[in-house]
């Protein structure tokens, strides 16, 4: 991914500072060595372990021969692989371990006799290493639980393969006291079968299995909700007891106590020694996040992973980017203490989290955002490795971006017995950045990928700062900001004129009053600190005139507008257009409009069409916005956002934007009131599919590429502009912008002269129409309550169009609704609607919602569907398909320019087919996977962060 702040690294102006200082002692981070460690082909790096002698053990995957650090040929397509090494770094030891298909290491500990103890998933035969045949065979066998016991020099010493008649996919281990065995933990997709004694309570379950020293099953428990339940941890408890972590879409029923307070939500569970549970807790933010580990602190537990949410629920920060690292801190009882949102400008995915021996922590994950409140450095690539240490009681101390000029996926951390910070993930990069090694495999192969960290005295950060841009500042200029410079590893606070103030180096100047505007800044990185005083000038302009104009259109061809001057009514004035505070082009706005002499403009000569240049297509954001030139008068309807590229194929066209606007409606949302609404499509000249993309979202707010639909429950007040994508499958794409506009949550009312219905409460949703007889062609925002209580469920625009509608003469008949209620909405509870801010209430209720079971299971049932499980993904994609049973099944996973990353054929599809594909070594972006059964095809569009 390209620099966002790319414009701030042209020549700017370099503002005088004061320079103040206050010296002391703390740590900070300083990287001290990498190494490349691989064979032939890709290794993944997941797992790293600090050794009671000093030294460490990593472990992954690997598909490689003997060759390079590797010491043995492959089994199977891919096996197990870990590596040993002292205390110097030297390298003791490697092994593979594998059966003759595919096997995926996802578990790592050290056992009580001094060896270690393996664990994953395989969809291995008996063969190799492995000593037993799975418990589903096939030309594709579903995976099993696979662990495998090794000495303290890495010999084999047993194996065990544990599973059911589905998928079992094992994610964490531990050992037991007085060498009791060990208790493992996954999900599974299974009913009762094989070493599984009870069936699923849902889509996916917690799977717990016990066994003992030599690896022989003593019990297991199933335990989850009705839904989708994933385990991504276990950890013993000061008590003697266990706690179960990880992360979950289902509401209450089965063993889980409390609802669901998003898409998917952390979910912890105590258990017995006995697998007996306790009590679960669920923690979540109105959206989605996801549990990645957990770690035992001096006295409580640390959950991290990641979040795609806004504040709300037990998330007390907004999000900072798409998708942030979220941290919570709980005590023995499961109950919150504290949380924190960590992240920048994109997406932040967290993988890993460790207690350090000073009382802190360190967070780590992966990022392709530049430098921002949290984030002290730019990406070095697309992708880097990114920690941030925590204190104790959850405050910043340091951070530190490692990269090269590609893609550097962080998966685990350690540290060790000197106090050495260690960082395993995976890397196909040339040597850059801070990657000192090429790689060891041909180009596209990735290798593990180490690096060390230590934290060093504290030297006080010499600051500087620059201005964007560099000429002089126009009052009213958009985007105008001041770059902080020099606080690596640190945080920066500012404040500015009339009470502003912020974190992060990019502090926003407001250029609306001419003058002097004074900013201060501070960097603090532990205990040292500089302060840094910077101005800028804001001057007036000197074109004077009766100025008006209207920017109507842009997209990914033209940006396109009017622009005229009263006092002189028949002469062209001259627009600058904008890209954030750069002039990208000057031209006459001269071109001759009928509708502007009809509306007494002059002579109606004073529209515009700008073509998008090169320069911008880049598929980056870019803020456009047109003022008349040396005028601080911006044209109304600035600024339009877009992401453009270059056509991929000039005879393919990119698509063609909705017209006039991209909805029937404005997007009008209410914080803390649930919203939907359908986004009208792009369309493809070639009549092939696309795949749609908004960004960036308001907190609380997610967009459903499949759908188009826009829904979610926001949770700040505000109007927010927003760029609305389309893909197609070579790559050409094509956007515009709009604003959602958050009113607070206490209501204005809302007056007009209304008419509506609410027809139908089922299976196919809540159903209706309303609209305003004096602005017929307006849609409105519907919300809908309980009767009795007033208890919100959500609104909805009312913008589809029926026929019937139209020729009863409602407006142009775009007012129908059909909102989609809650899962806590049950049969008979009673609903009313109105329109959202006013008192009028629609005609037709209360009424009474009635879904009955069967009806349901006949209209999900019919036809092929295929459904992805938590979409964005990050190392692997999760599908079940329905309506394809006994047909034979084909799925082709691809990238958005047609690249075949993956394909899997079932001769004979099961009632529910679940399948599951490796994407940890695919880029972040846009991804495409066809379902295909006999005349049927399904279309899933997802987005791997």
């Amino acid at each position: 991914m390209k620099n966002l702040l790319r414009f701030w690294q042209k020549p700017l102006w370099l503002l005088a500072f004061l320079l103040l200082v206050n010296a002391s002692l703390y740590a900070q981070v300083t990287k001290i060595s990498d190494k490349v460690i691989g064979g032939n082909l890709s290794e993944d790096g997941k797992l790293i372990l600090a050794t009671s002698d000093g030294g460490y053990i990593l472990g992954g995957n690997s598909e490689s021969n003997t060759s390079g650090d590797k010491s043995e040929d492959s089994r199977g397509s891919n096996d197990y692989w870990v590596v040993k090494y002292n205390a110097s770094g030297v390298k003791q030891w490697d092994k593979r371990f594998g059966g003759p298909d595919y096997d995926n290491l996802t578990a790592l500990i050290a056992t009580p006799d001094g060896g270690y103890l393996l664990g994953g998933a395989s969809s291995s035969t008996k063969g190799g290493d492995k000593s037993e045949n799975n418990h589903t065979t096939g030309e594709t066998p579903d995976q099993d639980y696979w662990v495998v016991k090794i000495s303290s020099d890495g010999t084999k010493q047993w194996d065990k393969t544990l599973g059911s008649t589905q998928e079992d996919y094992l994610t964490s281990l531990i050992a037991l006291p007085e060498n009791q065995g060990y208790l493992l933990v996954g999900n599974s997709y299974s009913n009762a079968g094989g070493d599984k004694s009870d069936n699923s309570k849902g889509d996916s379950d917690y799977w717990v299995v016990k066994i003992g020293p030599d690896g022989r099953k003593s019990w297991d428990k199933t335990i989850g909700g009705g839904s989708s339940d994933y385990p991504a941890a276990i950890l013993p408890t000061t008590d003697g007891n266990y706690l179960l972590a990880g992360y979950s879409a289902s509401n209450a029923g089965g063993d889980k106590s409390d609802n669901s307070k998003g898409q998917y939500d952390f979910w912890i569970v105590k258990i017995k020694p006995d697998g007996t549970k306790l009590w679960d807790r669920t923690i979540g933010s109105p959206d989605s996040d996801y549990l990645s580990s957990a770690a035992v602190t001096a006295d409580c537990f640390l959950l991290s992973g990641s979040s795609y949410g806004g504040s709300g629920h037990d998330k007390s920060e907004a999000g900072l980017g798409r998708s942030d690292f979220w941290v919570v801190k709980i005590n023995s009882d499961g109950q919150k203490i504290w949380d924190r949102t960590l992240g920048a400008n994109k997406d932040e995915v967290g993988t890993d989290a460790v207690a350090l021996a000073d009382g802190g922590y360190l967070i780590g994950g992966f990022t392709d955002s530049n430098t921002s409140a949290f984030k002290s450095e730019n990406n070095r690539g697309d992708i880097d490795y990114w920690v941030i240490k925590l204190a104790a009681d959850g405050n910043y101390v340091w951070d530190k971006n490692i990269g090269s000029s590609r893609n550097d996926i962080l998966n685990g951390l350690a540290q060790t017995a000197s106090g050495d910070l260690l960082l395993l993930g995976d890397s196909y990069a040339e040597a850059s950045g801070d990657k000192t090694q090429n790689p060891i495999g041909p180009d596209g192969d990735s290798d593990f990928w180490l690096v060390v960290l230590k934290e060093t005295e504290c030297i006080t950060p010499t600051l500087s700062s620059k201005a964007n841009p560099a000429q002089s500042v126009l009052q009213n200029t958009p985007g105008v900001t001041l770059i902080i410079e020099g606080c690596v590893s640190g945080q920066i606070k500012w404040t500015g004129p009339a009470g502003t103030s912020g974190t992060g180096p990019t502090i926003p100047v407001n250029t609306a009053a001419i003058g002097s505007m004074n900013y201060s800044a501070t960097c603090t990185r532990g205990s040292c600190s500089a302060t840094l005083s910077s101005t800028v000038e804001v001057a007036a302009p000197s074109a004077k005139g009766a100025f008006d104009g209207y920017v109507y259109g842009a997209d990914c061809g033209t940006f396109r507008g009017w622009a005229w001057d009263g006092t002189k009514p028949n002469t062209p004035v001259t627009v600058e257009i904008l890209d954030g505070p750069h002039v990208l082009a000057t031209l006459s706005a001269n071109a001759f409009r009928p509708d502007l002499q009809t509306a007494g403009k002059g002579n109606g000569q004073h529209a515009f069409s700008f073509a998008i240049p090169d320069e911008i297509r880049d598929s980056e954001p870019h803020i456009l916005s047109a003022r008349i030139r040396n005028s601080s008068f911006i044209l109304k309807g600035s600024p339009k956002a877009l992401v453009c590229s270059f056509e991929q194929d000039p005879e393919n066209k990119p698509p063609v934007a909705p017209t006039p606007t991209v909805l029937i409606a404005p997007v009008a949302a209410q914080v803390g009131v649930p919203f939907s609404g359908t986004l009208v499509a792009f369309t493809d000249p070639e009549g092939g599919e696309l795949a749609h993309w908004i960004d960036p979202l308001p907190d609380g707010l997610q967009f459903y590429p499949d759908t188009r639909v826009l829904s979610g429950t926001p949770v700040a007040a505000g109007t927010f502009l927003v760029t609305y994508s389309a893909y197609d499958n070579i790559g050409n794409s094509n956007s515009v912008s709009f604003q959602i506009t958050v009113s607070p949550a206490s209501t204005t009312n809302v007056t007009g002269s209304f008419e509506g219905y609410l027809d139908k409460l089922d299976c196919g949703g809540i159903r209706g129409w309303v609209w305003d007889r004096n602005k017929p062609n307006t849609p409105l925002t519907v919300e809908f309550y309980l009767d009795g209580s007033g208890t919100v469920l959500g609104s909805a625009i009312a913008n589809i169009y029926r026929p019937d509608l139209k020729d009863a003469n409602k407006g142009n008949g775009a007012h129908a609704y059909n909102f989609t209620p809650p899962g806590s909405v049950t049969n008979g509870t009673l609903i009313k609607a109105r329109v959202l801010g006013s008192t009028f209430e629609l005609k037709g209720g209360a009424k009474a919602y009635q879904c009955a079971p069967a009806r349901l299971s006949a209209e999900t049932g019919s036809g092929l569907q295929a459904t992805v499980l938590g979409n964005p993904v990050s190392d692997r994609i999760e599908v079940e398909i329905r309506g394809a049973e006994g047909l034979p099944l084909r799925l082709q996973l691809t990238d958005v320019n047609g690249r075949l990353i993956n394909q899997r054929q079932i001769e004979m599809a099961k009632p529910l087919e679940q399948a599951t594909f490796s994407i940890s070594q695919q880029a972040a972006g846009l991804l495409l996977l066809r379902v295909m059964s006999n005349q049927q095809s399904v279309l899933l569009k997802i987005v791997k962060q």
